[in-house]
């Protein structure tokens, strides 16, 4: 196997790594498929996408000393708590009105457009920890420098790591839409409604690991 494309093969498992573990980013992007079908869960998801490129090239650069500081990481944290907070009262409220016999489901219709889907991906995890651990944390811990080299090598693992998320945003958006084709409005209420829980238990889960540490 060639060098180019070890460096491939590296960045896909480091862009599958990132992307397949379930939190927040992958349970809105399941919320939303399930109710506005392929296209509004995979615009979210390239958001998260673009991410995942950018801090790989930024633990490339061996920045993680830098945004590992207490003083980069408080902004961060607090909000990504805000963030979260907020989708899941969207969510709720989803459930709310998909649940009201006067408001029968509307698909997209109820969806943010695009733009702005693609904007939460991309503030979801820039502003998720658990992303931020893996590229500046775990994966220093685990590989070392993702490449000695990055003038050189850069280009390719960025490659492996778009071909690995966006691999995983098409897999996981494709397998929602094929079980949304079945939703019903109930369906839907339910579905907002864990999706909302579940975005609150990992802000309740955040606050409490700032808390700790000021305990």
């Amino acid at each position: 196997m060639s060098i180019g494309a070890r460096l491939i093969l590296r960045g896909v498992l480091l862009g599958v790594g990132a992307a397949a573990p379930i939190g927040p980013v992958n349970v809105e992007i399941a919320r939303r498929t399930f109710r506005g079908g392929f296209w509004a869960g995979f615009t979210l998801g390239c958001g998260a996408v673009t991410v995942d490129i950018t801090y790989a090239v930024l633990s490339s650069l061996s920045l993680q000393t830098v945004l590992g500081r207490p003083a980069v990481m408080w902004p961060v944290e607090i909000a990504g708590i805000g963030i979260l907070l907020y989708l899941s009262f969207l969510s709720f409220r989803g459930a709310a009105r998909a649940w009201d016999a006067k408001a029968p489901d509307q698909g997209e219709s109820n969806l943010p457009r695009h733009g702005a889907a693609y904007g939460t991906g991309v503030l979801m995890t820039l502003l998720n920890p658990m992303t931020l651990g893996f590229w500046f944390l775990a994966v220093p811990a685990a590989l070392g420098a993702i490449t000695k080299e990055p003038g050189n090598d850069l280009p390719m693992i960025c490659i492996g790591v778009f071909i690995g998320t966006i691999a995983w945003v098409i897999a996981f958006a494709g397998a929602m839409a094929w079980a949304g084709r079945w939703r019903r409005s109930g369906w839907l209420a339910v579905a907002d409604a864990a999706g909302g829980a579940v975005l609150f238990c990992f802000a309740v889960a955040q606050l409490w690991r700032v808390l700790r540490r000021l305990l």
